[in-house]
């Protein structure tokens, strides 16, 4: 997987930049969920010993650092993400239609059009698209948040880590690792479907003369039904991993309360202290989320963007 990244990132060129605006981005959720986790904690707190001085001052701790957050995102993604994807991708786009406009005769008319068109359009969006940076993000959330409970107690993040690690193994066991055969199918499905439409309106004045409209369109209507099936195949995979998440999450979720009420109760913790744990595991279970979400869409990914390097790695008519 890593390889087929680097192949394409040599390619197009940009790789350092793309990775630099990754390390940029990767920071973002995890002051996001300091920046929560401080002010629950210092509110619950002040107003549980009444004190307004407190209080204010946590709020207006929290309004300037979610400025700067926000400010700082904003200015990642508006000044280097989004001129740097459309540059890359553009780059690329231009690279592969040189290519395909330098194949041989013959092999060009083993694909079909629509083929092509699918491959200029749509798989050269996947390898600069947010997949990455998500992953960078999730990555950090897990491990610095993970340390923070550990340190807190270890029993903690062991009840943590019983319901994340199974979601993360049934997601890649039974979702990531059949999604690249079915996007590869979905793929080639657009691309039979997009040449049967471009083949219904162009061969228009044929099929009138000819009376076939009746012909092309039960062909472009077998077509859509194939796309159907192939999309439908990969939104179930997708709905079951979304429909597990209640069952996994809501284990941590009570694990965590029932131990923090024992705490409070025993004195060595407020309900401030609990309110900042739960947003640090939540870190860890966004975080854990995130990245199983993300590495399906990767494996999912991986279809066009090895069917890039293929292509790109064709002779040529000189």
């Amino acid at each position: 997987m890593l390889r087929d990244l680097i192949r394409i990132y040599r390619t197009t060129g940009g790789g350092l930049q793309f990775l630099m605006l990754v390390l940029l981005r990767s920071p973002v959720g995890l002051a996001m969920t300091f920046m929560n986790a401080f002010f629950l904690q210092r509110a619950f707190n002040a107003v549980a010993a009444d004190d307004g001085t407190a209080l204010n001052a946590a709020c207006l701790a929290f309004l300037a650092v979610s400025a700067c957050v926000f400010i700082y995102n904003g200015s990642v993604w508006s000044a280097c993400a989004a001129p740097l994807v459309v540059k890359l991708e553009g780059r690329l786009r231009m690279l592969l239609f040189d290519k395909i406009s330098s194949l041989p005769y013959k092999r060009f008319e083993t694909a079909q059009t629509g083929e092509w068109m699918t491959r200029l359009n749509i798989d050269v969006q996947t390898p600069y698209n947010e997949v990455l940076p998500h992953i960078a993000s999730a990555v950090l959330n897990i491990g610095v948040f993970a340390i923070i409970i550990y340190l807190m107690d270890p029993a903690v993040l062991g009840w943590i880590l019983l319901f994340v690690i199974p979601h993360i193994l049934f997601s890649q066991l039974f979702i990531a690792r059949r999604m690249p055969e079915l996007n590869k199918r979905s793929l080639e499905a657009a691309g039979n479907n997009t040449d049967e439409l471009n083949t219904l309106l162009i061969s228009s004045d044929i099929s009138a003369l000819y009376d076939a409209g009746e012909y092309f369109m039960e062909r472009f209507k077998i077509s859509s039904d194939d796309l159907f099936k192939a999309n439908m195949r990969i939104r179930i995979l997708n709905a079951l991993s979304a429909g597990i998440l209640p069952l996994f999450g809501i284990g941590g979720y009570l694990a965590l309360l029932i131990i923090g009420a024992g705490w409070i109760s025993d004195g060595h913790m407020t309900f401030g202290d609990l309110t900042a744990a739960f947003q640090y595991r939540g870190g860890v279970l966004v975080g854990s989320l995130t990245l199983i979400n993300c590495l399906v869409a990767l494996q999912s990914n991986m279809a066009g963007i090895r069917r890039l390097n293929s292509l790109m790695a064709e002779e040529t008519v000189h």
